[in-house]
């Protein structure tokens, strides 16, 4: 059996080792991402709307097949 070796961050060290719970801190930081600006206007309005259908479309489905009973 040969052992593969890989060149890993030393962040993500600590991935490698083993544990019952694995996490990284940074991890944000250590992707390069960073926050988005907050949405406004029209945006908001039309986002929000979508996340409502998105989310709501099956309790208004249930609530019409009760109601129907």
């Amino acid at each position: 059996m040969s052992i593969l070796k890989i060149p890993t961050a030393k962040v993500f060290e600590p991935l490698l080792r083993p544990a019952r719970y694995k996490g990284a801190f940074g991890g944000r930081k250590v992707l390069g991402l960073g926050t988005t600006p907050q949405l406004a206007g029209d945006v908001s309005s039309w986002a929000g709307m979508i996340m409502g259908f998105y989310f709501g479309k099956r309790t208004f489905e249930n609530v019409a097949r009760i109601i129907r009973r």
